[in-house]
């Protein structure tokens, strides 16, 4: 996927000329990590144990159609933080999420998708991505299960295309102009949530 596979290739290709394939093994070695037993290679984009990444967000709620849901994303002395809160039904509301902004635009085309750690409560969340296609938000969900740390993987052909909530027709997420990403708890699960993040990053298979 990135551009400099190309550079890589015609070292290789130098390596087979003068050292034959065990050369060119040992050469492969060194460019790259060789995943263990099938796993993937995962860079960190976003440490909640900074609080000043804790601090980037801020809630975006149905109080914008009148509800009167709530939430926060809290740091934690752990090294993690905790996107919790409360949605309520009363004024048609049902819906919570929190945001960070990225200025200048992530360009993650080079990954095959997010990956996070989280520990949830049972209930379904899900990630909005946005990008420079303005008319749509991109969304990817997932199920917690209660108290127990997970590794989520949701890979860039995973987030739909999404507005006000409805899937809709339009072109797939372009992930080289990230604008902004959102943590959400899926619509209408009533009562109290709460969802710990250790970290956001992006993975390449």
């Amino acid at each position: 996927m990135r551009i400099a596979i190309i550079a890589v290739l015609a070292l290789a290709l130098l390596a087979i000329i003068n050292g034959g394939a065990g050369t060119l093994a040992a050469f492969l070695r060194a460019q790259r990590p060789i995943p263990d037993g099938g796993r993937v290679q995962e860079m960190m984009m976003i440490d909640f144990a900074d609080t000043t990444a804790v601090n980037a967000w801020y809630s975006r709620n149905d109080d914008v159609m009148g509800g009167i849901s709530e939430s926060t994303m809290v740091a934690n002395d752990t090294g993690s933080a905790t996107f919790q809160g409360v949605v309520r039904a009363e004024n048609n509301g049902g819906f919570a999420t929190v945001q960070t902004d990225f200025s200048p635009a992530r360009n993650l085309q080079v990954y095959d998708g997010l990956q996070l750690r989280v520990r949830g409560d049972g209930k379904q969340y899900g990630v909005y991505l946005r990008s420079d296609n303005r008319s749509v938000v991109y969304q990817a969900t997932f199920v917690t299960s209660a108290d127990t740390w997970q590794v989520v993987r949701l890979a860039w052909r995973d987030f739909l295309p999404t507005r006000f909530g409805q899937v809709v027709v339009a072109p797939a997420l372009d992930p080289s102009t990230i604008r902004s990403l959102s943590l959400l708890i899926e619509f209408k699960q009533f009562g109290p949530f709460a969802l710990e993040v250790k970290h956001i990053g992006v993975f390449e298979e």
